[in-house]
């Protein structure tokens, strides 16, 4: 276990290192983490008996038995630790070259927060790792900087911190119920449990912020966003919420509600943040079904969607590095008679050949993208052999003859092809652009890294066996099984050639007739905003001076041959006051579990 727990709190030194060193020194060190990551991920495939945390506590704890932070390992946690450690290694070399030292900081922090809430043995554990993941991801968004950025990570925040407020309030009364933190299912407050958990998970209505704020934040953020904050949400469904009726129709609900919004995106990320959406549909019926081959199907689905779903997000996010725009209109010059140009600050930025400035068909131009989209979609459609097709098999074995939950499903799965058919074709087989640049090593490397893994765990699905909570047979290749399979992914090809030309088009958006701004005005803040103002630029000023002069004093990067560990040019204030927020409570709640003593042995 303190082998695992290495991904948990290795942000407190690393996060704050990635902001400071030069740009050479930040590569090493993230080379060296996705290694390690990549290593900690097969370490669980071993079958290795990890066990709890049993390091010394303070008198406090023995005092009041209130443990604030306790690991343990779970027939859950294992397989869902897998997905964090494997798909955010994916992530973090995708985004190697392209993300900024901020970015690169909050994402092995947020992935931090998704093992710590999959290995968490108790519900104050979990909600210190649910929320410093809300802080993460949110600020993954923020830190693109545009208007609209800003404006949808604060929507995103908003759900999130209603999403803790309403899990905190669970917690209380099952502690009052209980006299216990231990982490089991609620015997009070499930309805807070349930929708502290469902915003999370992205339950209807509640799920509004994931269109929001995947497709907002920059697109190699988005490919993290994409493996981690739901799929955190998954895992509590079926590790606190009790199995109910009630959760297996929810998961076919957003199913197919989902996948029917997906079909009217032209944008390629809104596109995918819906199937998400969808697709973790499949999952929350699975777990809420609670027999076992439905809880493998689903948290199968888990580690399976986290693969193929940050491989497509990749391909989007190839396109919008390589051609400037992720908008299928936008690819089609010769039905809406313009392609997409650069914003002006990455045309200063660019430097290409003559030769690649050209209108050019873009399966051709981006190869590598196109085979990652291409397996992406097969996988999410359920084709054998990739390894969609093996959890959507356990899923719907689990299904038969449960309604409505069956039917729904079933649809979706058509709903689904024909979407990715629209995904592949439009995004790529019939696109034309003007490729601006060539994707970077370590972004192909990534694309085919998950490519790979789609077909690899799909023809061998035992792989995953060690992983799986209940040891469901993966003999899922039978003649009966590809043919079912083949056929709903047959019906929606044949619809997606009937109504091509409807998705062909620039469909109108769909807007609410009237909006409502609230502004809530108190004398109290009137009548000393100029002193909050004051007091404000006090506070931050000093910090800010002594940053600017330190950035002052800094060689310009790239422009000498003197070498630096630190760069002051990469420092971000409000970076830096975040993560230093998140490192000083996380080694405070160590002190209090273990005392100085057991901090020093760990």
């Amino acid at each position: 276990m303190s082998l695992i727990l290495l991904s948990v709190i290795a942000p407190v030194i690393v996060g704050p290192a990635l902001v400071l060193v030069s740009a050479s020194f930040r590569r090493a060190i993230m080379l060296l983490y996705i290694a390690g990551l990549f290593g900690l991920s097969f370490y669980l495939l071993t079958g290795a008996e990890l066990g709890g945390v049993t390091l010394l506590r303070a008198p406090f704890q023995v005092e009041t038995g209130l443990v604030l932070l306790s690991f343990n390992e779970h027939i859950y946690s294992n397989i869902a630790a897998f997905g964090f450690l494997f798909v955010g290694a994916a992530g973090l070399l995708y985004a190697l070259d392209v993300s900024s030292p901020g970015e690169q900081a909050f994402s092995i922090v947020a992935i931090a927060s998704a093992i710590g809430v999959a290995f968490a043995d108790n519900f104050l554990t979990l909600l210190f790792f649910w929320e410093c993941l809300t802080i993460s991801t949110t600020m993954l968004i923020f830190l693109r900087k545009t208007p609209h950025a800003v404006s949808m990570a604060y929507r995103v925040l908003f759900f999130s911190l209603v999403s803790g407020f309403s899990m905190t309030v669970g917690i209380a009364l099952q502690y009052y119920a209980t006299g216990t933190f231990e982490l089991m299912y609620p015997q009070a407050g499930l309805v807070f449990f349930i929708f502290g958990i469902g915003i999370k998970t992205a339950f209807l209505p509640v799920h509004l912020w994931v269109p929001w704020g995947y497709p907002s934040a920059s697109f190699p953020s988005s490919v993290l966003l994409a493996a981690l904050s739901t799929k955190v949400g998954v895992y509590a469904v079926a590790r606190v919420l009790p199995p109910m009726e009630f959760i297996n129709i929810m998961g076919a609900l957003m199913a197919i509600f989902a996948v029917t919004f997906a079909l009217l995106q032209s944008d390629l990320r809104r596109l995918l943040s819906f199937h998400i959406i969808s697709q973790v549909g499949y999952m929350v019926a699975g777990v809420g079904l609670g027999v076992s081959y439905g809880v493998d199907g689903g948290m199968l689905h888990l580690v399976n969607h986290m693969i193929y779903k940050a491989l497509l997000f990749m391909s989007a996010g190839a396109l919008i590095y390589s051609v400037g725009t992720e908008n299928l209109h936008d690819l089609h010059p010769h039905e809406h008679g313009h392609h997409a140009e650069p914003v002006e600050h990455e045309k200063t930025r660019l430097h290409y050949y003559e030769e690649s400035k050209r209108v050019r068909t873009l399966w051709k131009a981006l190869p590598v993208a196109f085979i990652g989209a291409l397996a992406g979609a097969l996988a999410i459609s359920g084709t054998p052999p990739f390894n969609g097709y093996v959890s959507k098999y356990l899923i719907k074995k689990a299904m038969y003859g449960v309604n409505p939950t069956e039917w729904l499903l079933l649809v979706a799965g058509i709903g689904t092809s024909l979407s990715f058919a629209k995904f592949v074709y439009f995004g790529f087989i019939k696109a034309e652009g003007i490729v601006l640049r060539s994707l970077r090593t370590s972004m192909q490397a990534a694309i085919v890294i998950l490519a790979l893994s789609c077909l690899v765990t799909g023809i061998w699905p035992q792989l995953l066996a060690q992983v799986l909570p209940y040891g469901s047979s993966l003999d899922v290749y039978s003649a009966a099984g590809i043919r079912a399979a083949l056929q709903i992914i047959g019906i929606g090809i044949i619809a997606f050639i009937i109504v091509s030309p409807l998705l062909a088009r620039e469909l109108p958006k769909i807007t609410f007739p009237f909006s409502v701004k609230i502004v809530i005005e108190g004398g109290f803040s009137s009548a000393y905003k100029e002193f909050f103002k004051g007091v404000s630029e006090i506070l931050k000023g000093a910090p800010l001076g002594g940053i600017r002069f330190l950035q002052s004093l800094d060689y310009n990067a790239g422009k000498t041959a003197r070498s630096r560990i630190f760069n002051f040019l990469n420092i971000d204030l409000n970076v830096l006051i975040v993560i230093g927020m998140l490192a000083i409570a996380l080694v405070f709640l160590f002190y209090l579990q273990f005392g100085v003593v057991g901090l020093i042995r760990w």
